[in-house]
């Protein structure tokens, strides 16, 4: 009997990402790991979460509040936090404008199936998260991508693909995964500008915006739409959703996301919520509230210090190593540094032969385009090596693209 041909259309269109297939690879302890974008588990506030945790469990309300089945639209508190940390003069958020889910990837599984239908043009940055791409993919939608420079996407190349019919724009403007960029906030005011010409929606993903090394990431897409709309238009006339994670500045166990939208939209997500887990846990949103009403500004100050010299290490050294021919970005945040090898060299092939010779691990690029292109590009991530260790590391992965493009042009 085989299960193939019993498979729904939405479980047919979803395949193994890359990242999941690299995981199991990196079992391997021998391996230095620049694959995964995920956080220095050194770096996690241990102390204050077991502080936290012991508080609620020796609080008789609380302690049964915590394992209790709750709201599907999360933790009163914590969207009351979450809504005022977000307000702008222009752009009034209560706690009926947000949803808590079960981490980032919840918010983009759930704005999927509220907003997209099987070939219904979406557009997405060329490369971007492969992880959202995996999530959209199940609707089975039709990618329009988007050309990027230095500075994200290009609006000229934006407006192409809305006059193509995409009705969907999914970006990160912030320190964007896996391409490093930040968009300028020109580049912001027209993206939603043009939003508002084609009547397109934008699902503006902030996973990495706190992450800043070099100063504050421009104003959101979402703060920018507030004041493009005037005060107190958003609630009627807002395009801009914006997702939100606490897995990048406190930890992914957790489990806790957010979804901020207008209340017509808000409605249905709870409805989909609803539908999908019921809700989040209790507990990790009681203890996402009390950290990051005490410890969050002080915690990601420290990231920020810890993170950036990691940048600074792997920018230095891909300086100082890497062949002339060989491009990578900058970035002023996030965790990602982006390459692009020389036309002809695979980085899938160079994956396998870093994994066998130098016993190092990156993600091929071509996961992150929507059309299977860029095979010469890959992504390193620098969060959870240490200085010496990145630029070793650097060193001996620019010894071995050097010999392969020598081998490559013999």
């Amino acid at each position: 009997m085989s299960w193939t041909n019993k498979f729904s259309e939405d479980a047919r269109a979803i395949e193994a990402s890359e990242i999941r297939e690299l995981l199991k690879i990196l079992a391997d302890p021998n391996i230095l790991s620049f694959a995964g974008g995920i956080p220095d588990p050194e770096l996690f506030p241990m102390a204050d979460i077991s502080s936290i945790r012991n508080t609620i469990e020796l609080d008789p309300v609380l302690s049964k509040e915590s394992m209790q089945y709750s709201a599907t639209e999360g933790y009163m508190p914590l969207r009351e936090w979450i809504a005022e940390r977000c307000t702008t003069e222009n752009l009034a958020l209560t706690s009926d404008n947000i949803l808590v889910t079960s981490g980032a990837q919840q918010s983009l599984t759930l704005l999927a199936a509220a907003l997209m239908d099987p070939d219904l043009p979406v557009a997405v940055a060329d490369p971007t998260y492969l992880g959202a791409l995996q999530v959209f993919m199940t609707r089975r939608p039709k990618f329009v991508t988007v050309q990027t420079d230095e500075d994200g996407l290009i609006p000229s190349s934006l407006e192409e693909a809305f006059k193509a019919g995409a009705r969907i724009l999914y970006t990160i403007p912030d320190f964007q995964n896996p391409g490093g960029m930040t968009i300028p906030l020109d580049r912001r005011r027209e993206i939603v500008e043009l939003a508002h010409k084609y009547d397109v929606v934008i699902l503006e993903d902030t996973a990495y915006r706190t992450l800043y090394y070099d100063g504050p990431a421009p104003a959101s897409l979402l703060e920018v739409e507030g004041d493009y709309l005037g005060q107190g238009k958003w609630q009627s006339e807002g395009l801009v959703i914006q997702v939100g994670t606490a897995s990048k500045t406190l930890m992914p166990a957790l489990r806790v996301g957010w979804t901020i939208a207008p209340k017509a939209l808000f409605e249905k997500l709870v409805i989909l919520k609803q539908a999908n887990d019921l809700q989040t846990s209790c507990m990790n949103q009681m203890m996402a509230f009390k950290l990051f009403s005490s410890i969050l500004d002080d915690h990601v100050q420290k990231l920020r210090e810890v993170y950036g010299e990691r940048r600074d290490a792997m920018v230095k050294a891909l300086r100082r190593y890497l062949p002339n021919n060989v491009r990578f970005t900058e970035p002023a945040g996030g965790m990602f540094v982006w390459l692009q090898l020389p036309d002809g060299l695979d980085a899938k092939e160079l994956l396998a032969k870093s994994l066998e010779s130098e016993k190092i691990a990156f993600v091929p690029g071509a996961a992150f385009h929507a059309t299977g292109t860029g095979k010469n590009t890959l992504r390193l991530s620098f969060s959870t090596c240490k200085p010496p260790v990145i630029d070793d590391a650097m060193r001996r992965l620019a010894n071995l693209i050097a010999a392969e493009e020598r081998r490559r042009v013999a």
